[in-house]
């Protein structure tokens, strides 16, 4: 009986992603997949589906049931090892997490779903994969998107990483099998060292004050360097900082504007405003991310963990918001659930901008690069 509910679960998952508007909401006994569908869907909204229990098939795949979802806009690196492949698979099995993942369907190819897909932390699959070096940007894809920066920017920190698919293959520790060579190269290597010993020593005894000197001056150098760099992380530290903070207080101000908007759209005694002139609801609150596109190259000076929250921020947001007009002839249920909606994303926005912001408070990265 397990397996039969399993099975019927699958077959609902597959007609919840072919379906051509809305999402079926499915989940059986096995848990293996789940989608909702929107009690009155919007006109070209993203079909949006969810799933559980699902299981990382390589680095750019996962299964939900029978039905295989690809991680949108990257794509596998071919003529890799096997141990290499286990190694991506591993890493995005961790990345979900065995919990529920929410995705976006791009496209369909065959009975595979390309799909922008979150973890149960809001984190993107294929961003997180892109950060690890497991899988490459597919260009054609996000030419022209919000994510193409942040995108191959993750894919040029894994490569500046060298980590990933950019790491150095190492062969196996190459031995020779002729012993009288090694022999003879032996003992020209302890003549050659004995040598060198005897000319180093003449030279550090004749000029130990100079090497002293210019070991000094090395010192030197570096900390200055160092100060400099550390400057440099302060100063970008506080441009995202306070852009941050602007971008918060727009959230909270879009929050309190919707929010009295959809008190009076549930006021019985009042009709909305929309049923007499029409009116326009803004998708997304206006942010800004001047300072974050002009600093992408030195993030990783924030350090590997904060530098990765900042981008996931950043990825979510956009400067210029899509709007939905509203129709005097809208049904409230519809004009409700689209402003429901926004608002759900704005308050997933202020709080992962208030997580943000904690982490810069609490990784004293401010205050100690202005310290006098």
């Amino acid at each position: 009986m397990r397996s039969i509910n399993s099975c019927f679960t699958v077959f609902l998952t597959v007609l919840a992603l072919l379906a051509p508007a809305g999402l079926a909401h499915a989940q059986g006994e096995g848990g293996t997949a789940a989608a909702t569908t929107p009690a009155a869907p919007v006109a070209a909204q993203p079909q949006r589906f969810e799933a559980s229990k699902v299981r990382a098939t390589d680095a750019a795949t996962v299964m939900a049931g029978q039905t295989p979802i690809k991680l949108w806009a990257v794509q596998t690196v071919e003529g890799q090892s096997a141990a290499f492949n286990l190694r991506g698979r591993t890493a995005l099995d961790n990345a979900v997490a065995q919990a529920k993942i929410t995705c976006e369907v791009k496209a369909r190819i065959g009975a595979a779903v390309s799909a922008q897909c979150t973890n149960a932390q809001d984190q993107d699959l294929s961003l997180s994969m892109l950060q690890e070096g497991y899988v490459t940007v597919d260009r054609g894809a996000v030419y022209g998107t919000v994510f193409e920066d942040a995108y191959i920017q993750a894919e040029t920190q894994a490569q500046s990483r060298g980590i990933g698919v950019w790491g150095a293959e190492k062969g196996g520790n190459q031995k020779s099998n002729d012993g009288n060579l090694m022999v003879i190269l032996g003992f020209i290597l302890f003549v050659g060292i004995i040598a060198a010993f005897i000319v180093l020593s003449i030279i550090i005894m004749r000029g130990f004050q100079k090497v002293i000197f210019a070991q000094n001056e090395n010192v030197e150098m570096m900390s200055k360097e160092r100060k400099l760099r550390d400057k440099e992380r302060g100063i970008v530290a506080v441009m995202l900082d306070s852009e941050l903070k602007a971008n918060k207080a727009k959230i909270e101000a879009y929050r309190v504007v919707y929010e009295e908007m959809l008190k009076t759209f549930k006021d019985p005694d009042r009709p909305p405003r929309y049923k007499k002139s029409g009116d326009i609801i803004q998708r997304q609150p206006a942010l800004a991310r001047q300072v974050f596109d002009r600093n992408t190259d030195k993030l990783d000076m924030l350090g590997a963990r904060l530098s990765s929250e900042v981008i996931h921020f950043y990825a979510r947001i956009k400067s210029t918001p899509d709007y939905v007009n509203l129709e005097p002839s809208t049904p409230l249920e519809e004009a409700v659930h689209v402003l429901e909606k926004a608002l759900d994303g704005a308050r997933r926005l202020d709080e992962l901008a208030g997580k943000l912001l904690e982490s810069f408070a609490s990784g004293g990265i401010i205050s100690e690069d202005f310290q006098d």
